[in-house]
Parts: structure tokens; C-alpha cells; sequence
């Protein structure tokens, strides 16, 4: 799915999901690893985490990376590079 400055891209095993985000204001990008579901821990405990972690933030993700334009451009080179190999 695409919005104007986002872009998520969901695992193949429907399980993950990388989430990309420009802020235009420090012009950085935030790159999330989201949880989507299928987890092999279910337990309550674990479940309120997540769901207080989505009220807390908004944001189901478990981690995050931000990166400078200087970084997405050495990652977009890797890609391409990986793409044509």
C-alpha cells in the first residue's frame, strides 16, 4: 500500500511488514518493522503489550530505523546493484 509520503511493504508470509515514512520537515525517513499477526507467542500478557503499544504511539511496529538521505541513497545503491546481480 502507498500513500503520498508512506509506503508499506507486507512480508510474503503475511506475517511482517516494512513501513517507510518521509518527514518533509527533517527530511528523514523512518523505516518500521511492523508486527501483523500469526504470532507463535499469544499469550494475553504479550497481546496488552501490543494493543498499549498501539494506543500509546499508533504505530504497531517493534522496532525502527531512521535514515538520513545520505543512507537511503547508499541503500537504494544496494538494492540496485543486488537487483541486477
Amino acid at each position: 500500500m502507498k500513500k503520498d509520503n508512506e509506503l508499506h511493504i507486507t512480508c510474503s508470509c503475511h506475517t511482517h511488514e516494512l513501513h517507510f515514512e518521509k518527514d518533509h520537515e527533517s527530511d528523514m525517513w523512518f523505516v518500521s518493522f511492523w508486527q501483523r499477526g500469526y504470532l507463535t507467542d499469544t499469550t494475553w500478557r504479550y497481546r496488552l503489550r501490543c494493543i498499549w503499544n498501539i494506543i500509546k504511539t499508533g504505530r504497531p511496529y517493534g522496532d525502527e530505523v531512521v535514515l538520513e538521505k545520505k543512507d537511503l541513497l547508499e541503500l537504494k545503491e544496494y538494492i540496485e546493484e543486488q537487483i541486477k546481480s
